[in-house]
């Protein structure tokens, strides 16, 4: 979005348009590096988590380092060996890692590539048509973000709950389509007044369902108490589990007990 902007401003020469949207595309790039990022570190904590647990269960022990005078000594290696494996294949980045973000990023990426290179050497299209091309391509992606609420907004009307509404998103996007609206309109663009007009209705939309259907306390209320029923759930398998192998060792002693007897 802010890269058409940005395009679309070096064209026109307006600067309004220009650094009103170039500090938002470096930091939408600074964004995606940090969300690539993570999601690369989330997948190999994963990765690294999955094969330890399996080694685990697969030795039923901990691995440990063989020492001077160990008589298992090859039990000792064998098991340092499969650490050193699991820590090469997450290290290594052995096992792929998911790069569906990276993908989206670079298609955009490309996208603007090419259609910049279309304006800068294709001398058989006019001014007019350049401009043309920027700007609904530049709207088409627009409409993709303020269109993003429209989920949320279907959300709240059906479970007449607006607590799926990010406040200070929805007031910011509210008065960024609003005031860029009422730019294009004053200087007769419609590639920049439209689209930021369908926004300013779709943030309308939303402050009138925030104040329509407010935000209900048993959403957080009830997953507190979700929370609790599940910990307390748990605690009650394992006093079970323990009980019940309690009861079991003293059956087994008793049956010891009484084949000794039955013995004597």
């Amino acid at each position: 979005n802010c890269m058409g902007w940005v395009l679309y401003g070096t064209l026109l020469k307006n600067m309004w348009v220009f650094f009103g949207n170039a500090p938002g595309l470096l930091i939408s790039i600074w964004l995606n590096l940090g969300a690539v990022k993570l999601l690369y570190q989330g997948h190999h904590v994963k990765e690294m988590r999955e094969s330890t647990v399996a080694f685990l269960d697969k030795k039923e022990q901990q691995p440990r380092i063989p020492a001077a005078g160990d008589e298992d000594n090859e039990t000792a290696t064998n098991s340092t060996e499969d650490w050193a494996t699991i820590i090469y294949n997450v290290t290594s980045q052995a096992t792929p890692a998911p790069a569906r973000h990276e993908a989206i990023v670079m298609f955009m990426s490309t996208l603007w590539v090419i259609l910049g290179t279309i304006l800068a050497f294709v001398d058989a299209m006019d001014f007019d048509a350049k401009v043309f091309m920027v700007g609904i391509v530049t709207n088409c992606i627009v409409f993709f973000f303020y269109g993003a609420p429209l989920s949320t907004i279907f959300t709240v009307l059906k479970e007449r709950d607006s607590v799926s509404i990010h406040i200070p998103t929805m007031i910011l996007n509210t008065a960024n389509a609003s005031f860029w609206c009422a730019y294009g309109l004053a200087i007769s663009d419609y590639f920049i007044g439209v689209p930021n007009g369908l926004g300013a209705i779709f943030g309308g939309i939303q402050i009138f369902l925030y104040m329509t259907f407010p935000r209900s306390s048993s959403s957080s209320s009830s997953g507190a108490a979700k929370d609790a029923t599940e910990r307390g759930s748990g605690a009650t398998q394992e006093t079970q589990v323990g009980s019940s192998t309690q009861i079991n060792s003293a059956t087994t002693r008793d049956a010891e007990n009484g084949a000794e007897v039955a013995s004597a």
